[in-house]
């Protein structure tokens, strides 16, 4: 059995989906009845490894072709990263567990350090953050909503002008947050100091430093130089060719 919201799929397929057919390592937290599990390992294809972990022990009967179970509490740091380094490291983690904001913070602050470059880390069924029974609510600052929000804080951090606001490891390996309706999806890889450059001749004379008509960037130059020698090489190799194709139909 699967229980799934449907609008879950179109964004599955957008993010999954250059996954497919590769060596994956999937790890689901949450295994309820299976199911999930085996779509996964279908959708991946042959090479894929399917790992999910559950507190009920139960599931562990659920373990198949490809499908590895652990038992234990996605709460327990320690349980999670050991999980990573026996099965790891996961090119995708899913969230699907208990869905309290407390063990969904745990379980990504656990296993995100573990995660290899070009992973993704899901977290769904975040609707529960706004629910009571859940210690949820729309301003409660220990919510994984809030937790997003200081990620997103993180992944500017490089532009702070704050003192104590300073790049940390959020800043140099989060890549990338999509919030969707009760998912967020993140990106990971190694990120430097963003750079900017300015180049092509301004319009009006109100450019800093630059004068109207002024040179371009040296690198952006050398480039159009280089593309120019190019066309020009270009040009006369087509002159040497008509010259020839000519010089035969007079001859015929």
């Amino acid at each position: 059995m699967i229980h799934k919201w449907l609008h879950y799929f179109p964004i599955y397929e957008s993010h999954l989906e250059p996954y497919r057919g590769r060596d994956v390592r999937l790890l689901e937290i949450g295994v309820s009845h299976g199911g999930s599990l085996q779509m996964w390992r279908d959708y991946f294809g042959s090479g894929s490894t399917i790992v999910g972990v559950d507190v009920a022990p139960r599931v562990a009967e659920l373990a198949g072709d490809r499908i590895h179970i652990e038992i234990g509490d996605q709460g327990d740091a320690e349980f999670l990263r050991r999980v990573a380094a026996e099965h790891g490291p996961f090119d995708i983690v899913i969230d699907d567990g208990s869905h309290l904001p407390v063990h969904q913070i745990v379980s990504i602050e656990a296993l995100w350090p573990t995660l290899p470059e070009s992973s993704i880390y899901i977290v769904e069924d975040l609707h529960s953050n706004y629910w009571a029974a859940y210690q949820g609510g729309r301003h409660v600052e220990s919510t994984f909503m809030s937790w997003i929000t200081e990620r997103i804080h993180d992944l500017h951090a490089f532009h702070s002008e704050e003192d104590g606001f300073a790049p940390n490891e959020w800043t140099h390996t989060l890549n990338g947050v999509h919030v969707y309706d009760s998912v967020a999806i993140f990106d990971k890889a190694t990120r430097e100091v963003p750079e900017h450059r300015k180049t092509g001749w301004p319009s009006f004379d109100d450019v800093p430093g630059v004068e109207p008509g002024g040179p371009l960037e040296p690198s952006h130059q050398r480039q159009l130089d280089a593309l120019e020698g190019r066309r020009a090489r270009l040009r006369r190799a087509q002159r040497r060719w008509s010259t020839r194709v000519g010089a035969r139909f007079r001859r015929s």
